[in-house]
């Protein structure tokens, strides 16, 4: 068995020793009989308690499990017993619970249509009655309808654009034609049951023929402005057929109601706005929300709030510093490179991919962002 020089350190400096070893067997025992045998001669190593020993020869570390053999160790060079501190842990960050909440873009939304349904039942009301073009109460029923869907997607669809940061008239010219479009769709539907089934012939049939109607044209107008978030979330429309639905149903029990029937009208227009305004303004599919929280200390207001939608296993682009990307419900910030104002996460530099908690910060320039994490989405 070759004697190679064991060189290390202790208190009283450099060291060397000359040791065999033997050339067929693991480094890591044989190192092990060293460490004895010095210990048992009162020769401790220098290093801390948390240090680890490492094994050097020529300048590189020798894995503990290879033999001096297959590891290409020979007694040309030393072999070196050092001391080594591990590698820093990362730290892990531990990630607030997440607690209900509503997000602004939801009441946003629902003000946005009901102001959209307010809008068309003052236009709707400028047709009092039968001329040389609506020669029905049936045409005069679908012009109705056709305004409230229209006024409610340019402003639902619109506003949803403008919180985003997108394009606000090409996505309100969407919203008017998607709304136009569902609202008439479900009102001819709505007409043709009600006339082929004979409903309006006694004053109970006459209601449910309405609430058919109602909730027809509601169902089919949250069905279709639900397309307007194809790209990003497909069952969106679910949910507008789903609210539109409900709330027709309701708006149509409330103009049912007896007394004032313009101001029942009214209400039950402005529920149906509002329930298709807050339910295609929510997304219970997503992780969370990042909204714009404060601009240069002060709350931006309504006609000023941003928020996006953050999506699992997708990029999520916000603007032009940042993005984030979700991967299993975990999520990392990820610095565009792009000019401008410089980004910071919770008060560090934003100068590589970093982890993105909830409560977390986003600041850039004087924004500053916040992501909150729907509780049905913490991991």
């Amino acid at each position: 068995m070759p004697t190679y020089h064991v060189d290390f350190v202790t208190d009283r400096g450099l060291e060397r020793v000359p040791f065999t070893l033997d050339d067929d067997r693991p480094i890591g025992p044989q190192v092990d009989h060293v460490l004895e045998e010095l210990r048992q001669r009162g020769v401790i190593l220098k290093g801390g308690p948390e240090d680890r020993l490492a094994v050097i020869w020529n300048g590189r570390e020798v894995d503990p499990a290879a033999s001096p053999a297959a590891a290409g160790l020979s007694p040309l060079y030393p072999v070196e017993l050092k001391m080594r501190r591990p590698a820093p842990r990362a730290a892990v960050r531990q990630e607030p619970p997440a607690r209900p909440f509503l997000p602004k873009g939801s009441y946003i939304g629902a003000l946005a249509g009901f102001t959209g349904a307010t809008l068309a039942w003052l236009l709707g009301s400028l047709f009092t009655d039968l001329g040389d073009v609506l020669v029905s109460y049936g045409a005069l029923d679908l012009v109705v309808a056709g305004l409230l869907g229209a006024s409610v997607g340019a402003l639902v669809v619109g506003l949803a654009a403008v919180r985003r940061s997108e394009q606000a008239v090409g996505a309100a010219a969407l919203g008017l034609a998607l709304g136009l479009v569902g609202a008439v769709l479900g009102a001819l539907v709505g007409l043709f049951l009600a006339g082929i089934g004979g409903l309006a012939n006694t004053r109970q049939g006459f209601i449910l023929a309405r609430l058919v109607v109602w909730g027809l044209t509601g169902g089919m107008t949250g069905a279709l402005l639900g397309l307007a978030w194809w790209g990003r979330d497909r069952r969106r429309a679910l949910d507008g057929l789903f609210f539109g639905l409900a709330a027709g149903v309701v708006g149509g029990l409330v103009f049912s109601l007896p007394g004032p029937t313009e101001l029942w009208q009214l209400v039950g227009f402005g529920l149906l706005g509002a329930a298709l305004g807050y339910g295609l303004g929510r997304s219970n599919r997503a992780l969370g929300t990042i909204e714009l929280e404060t601009v240069a200390g002060r709350s931006p207001g309504l006609l000023r709030h941003r928020e996006w939608h953050v999506t699992d296993d997708a990029t999520n682009r916000f603007g032009r510093r940042f993005q984030v990307k979700a991967a299993r419900g975990r999520l990392t910030v990820v610095p565009t490179g792009r000019g401008g104002d410089p980004a910071s996460l919770a008060g560090v530099p934003l100068a590589k991919p970093a982890e993105l908690v909830n409560e977390d910060v986003i600041e850039v320039g004087e924004q500053r962002f916040r992501f909150r994490r729907f509780p049905e989405a913490a991991v």
